[in-house]
């Protein structure tokens, strides 16, 4: 025993001396870049073993026991089982000597100056008063937590007991451990803690399952991604990452101009996520196909779009760069938080004595997720902002109102229905970005007067993501339907580009008798206006003389006409007299060459290929489109949004969404472009 007592203390002495304050471990947690820690998340997620030494486990081990059931497994430390034994031995010595000890011979919390020397009996009864929480009968009403949040707090309680200041014998733990293992979980309610002595109404369950109480339940609920703020958090981090490449899609389906991405920018403001956000949509954005083409048409007209970007594409790594911030530090202070000892006494049997103190206070678990579910409202509130922009046709640089497919605009509203419901998921998502740590309220006859609500905290966070997922899903469908319509935009705008150009030499080129006629020389002008003239504007009708393209068509050879002077009063040079002509040959040729053109698009055999394909972005589209088996909606289809949405909601839920994200990323060095 001296031998563990001098062991003891060494080790209290070296963590208590080296970083007095912890501040220096802190900072080494936030060393590297963000992506860099969700690719380690992944990566530890995936792993078939969690081994349990009480002071290395992380956020991402936690998620794999809760959501990966049955393909996970949990090992103990043996060299923690000295330490454990210790504590416990250290206990049953102190109630053999009839020392007073709180628990074991007192009464709890403002109750405690009652004593009784009938420990096995005071634990028996700690438990059953503890067993307060209400069920439901599980049809119309059901308050039983999911039993992944079970599985996770079992597991978190399993590792801050190995570390051997709770005075438990380890055989508890191993017993704790053979349930997750054999995927026995408890039934355990979902509301009715302050998170304040710990979670002790729900925490209770678990004991009496151990113990046999006779009201002992497993749950049957099916597993359940929403739950608690340990996978909410893992899952917070991967949304994070996705909202920057998301922003980046953004940019390139808006015709954006990429210099916001300019790595100065970012660095003139010296924050950390702002600058990593920039840069990994600098990243996306770095050679994309859409990116070279835009930059054409500025050129080509610079007058066509304002000279900057709106707030929501031109401010998104300043938006979600702060928002990052937040989540990394949350994040870090929960896994301090699963990595702590939060009994109360804590025993130090180096010392030879119970330290009476406040570490089940909850704190850092409902600060941390009050912050995180306010930077989940944030990335929300900009997926709202771009979504809407992408859906009007007042911003969103020629894409059809409500990104319609069809060839009738008329019998199409595209995504209006999803921008309604985008719009209600916003709301609440805003609503729940309200603290709950703000809302304590006196418990225990004023015993736990001040408590962490960190569980309630985390409900609500596992609300929001939940919410995030479904703007997610929405967002990242309908920027898929933006890259089909631009690809349909770029077909079409070539096939009348092709048969302005064709009917023009036709009718435009010669006169009556084969002389060279002076409105030859409208070509030009005529393909300038197809260039400029947004093609969804015209094209379910483009031969409609209240269309732009029909209009601007006219205007230029009236325009040419008024220059050609003396030639107009000779019917052989006349500009005007070749209107008809053209029009009515054009009105013959173009919708059929129109139709043509949809049709290849549709049948994927488009005279231009998608340039998606060419863009960092593909994994992404290709997953949802090709592995998810979406298309193009319109209203000609009988499949609604919703069904698509299904689709790619359920595949971020089982984790599906994480490779494709990565693999958009997979060639990015960690560092900005160099400024040249």
């Amino acid at each position: 025993m001296d031998a563990m007592n001098c062991h003891e203390s060494n080790k209290v002495e070296s963590f208590c001396v080296s970083d007095p304050l912890n501040w220096g471990m802190a900072a080494e947690t936030l060393k590297g870049s963000h992506l860099d820690e969700v690719k380690r998340m992944v990566a530890e997620y995936r792993k078939p073993v969690v081994r349990l030494g009480g002071e290395t486990l992380t956020i991402s081990q936690v998620a794999a026991i809760a959501g990966r059931e049955g393909d996970v497994s949990v090992e103990l430390s043996e060299t923690a089982r000295a330490g454990v034994n210790a504590s416990s031995e250290w206990v049953m010595e102190s109630m053999s000597k009839g020392t007073d000890s709180y628990g074991v011979t007192t009464g709890f919390g403002a109750t405690s100056h009652r004593r009784t020397k009938q420990g096995g009996a005071l634990q028996k009864e700690l438990i059953r008063f503890l067993n307060a929480g209400i069920f439901g009968n599980g049809t119309e009403s059901c308050h039983t937590l999911p039993h992944s949040a079970t599985r996770a707090a079992m597991l978190v309680r399993i590792n801050t007991l190995l570390q051997g200041y709770s005075g438990i014998r380890f055989e508890i733990l191993e017993a704790i451990t053979k349930l997750l293992n054999h995927n026995i979980t408890p039934c355990l309610p979902l509301r009715g803690t302050v998170t304040a002595s710990g979670d002790l109404v729900p925490l209770s369950y678990i004991a009496g399952l151990l113990t046999g109480r006779p009201n002992s339940k497993l749950s049957d609920l099916p597993v359940n991604w929403l739950w608690l703020g340990l996978y909410g958090a893992f899952e917070t981090n991967v949304l994070a990452v996705l909202s920057e490449v998301l922003s980046a899609i953004f940019a390139e389906v808006m015709q954006g101009k990429p210099e916001f991405t300019d790595h100065l920018t970012h660095k003139l403001k010296h924050h950390p996520g702002q600058i990593e956000a920039a840069a990994i949509m600098e990243h996306i954005l770095d050679g994309s196909s859409y990116v070279k083409e835009a930059k054409k048409l500025h050129e080509m007209d610079p007058l066509q779009k304002p000279k900057q970007d709106r707030y929501a594409l031109r401010t998104s790594p300043q938006w979600l760069g702060p928002q990052i911030e937040v989540i990394r530090a949350s994040t870090k202070s929960i896994e301090r938080e699963i990595n702590s000892v939060n009994d109360n006494p804590l025993i130090d049997v180096s010392r030879n004595k119970a330290l009476h103190g406040g570490n089940f206070q909850g704190t850092p678990i409902g600060v941390s997720m009050d912050n995180t579910r306010l930077a989940i409202a944030a990335i929300g509130k900009l997926m709202f902002a771009q979504f809407s922009e992408l859906v009007n046709d007042f911003y969103n640089n020629g894409l059809p109102s409500n990104l319609s497919g069809s060839r009738n605009p008329s019998l199409d509203y595209g995504f209006k229905g999803a921008e309604i419901a985008m719009a209600s998921y916003c709301s609440e998502l805003q609503f729940l970005a309200n603290p709950v740590t703000n809302h304590v309220q006196s418990a225990e006859q004023h015993n736990q007067d001040v408590n962490s609500l960190g569980l309630i905290s985390s409900r609500k966070t596992a609300e929001a993501v939940d919410i995030l997922k479904l703007m997610s899903t929405t967002y990242l469908v309908a920027l898929c339907q933006a890259i089909d319509l631009r690809h349909l935009e770029e077909n079409l705008k070539s096939t009348v580009k092709k048969t302005v150009s064709h009917v023009a030499k036709k009718t435009l080129t010669t006169g009556a008798n084969g002389e060279l006629h002076p409105s030859r020389f409208c070509e030009k002008d005529l393909l300038k206006v197809v260039d400029r003239e947004h093609v969804f504007a015209y094209i379910d009708d483009p031969c409609s003389a209240t269309y732009p393209l029909m209009q601007k068509v006219r205007q230029v050879l009236v325009e040419h006409a008024l220059n050609n002077g003396e030639n107009e009063k000779n019917g052989s040079t006349s500009i005007f007299q070749k209107i008809l002509a053209f029009e009515e040959e054009l009105k013959a040729v173009l919708p059929k060459e129109v139709e043509s053109a949809r049709g290849g698009v549709e049948s994927g055999n488009p005279s231009i290929p998608n340039r998606i394909r060419e863009c960092r972005s593909y994994p992404l589209y290709k997953f949802v489109r090709e592995e998810l088996g979406t298309g193009l909606l319109t209203g000609e289809k009988v499949r609604s949004p919703g069904e698509d949405f299904d689709k790619v909601f359920t595949a971020m839920c089982e984790g599906k969404i994480i490779d494709p994200l990565l693999d958009c990323l997979s060639a990015w060095n960690g560092a900005p472009l160099p400024i040249c």
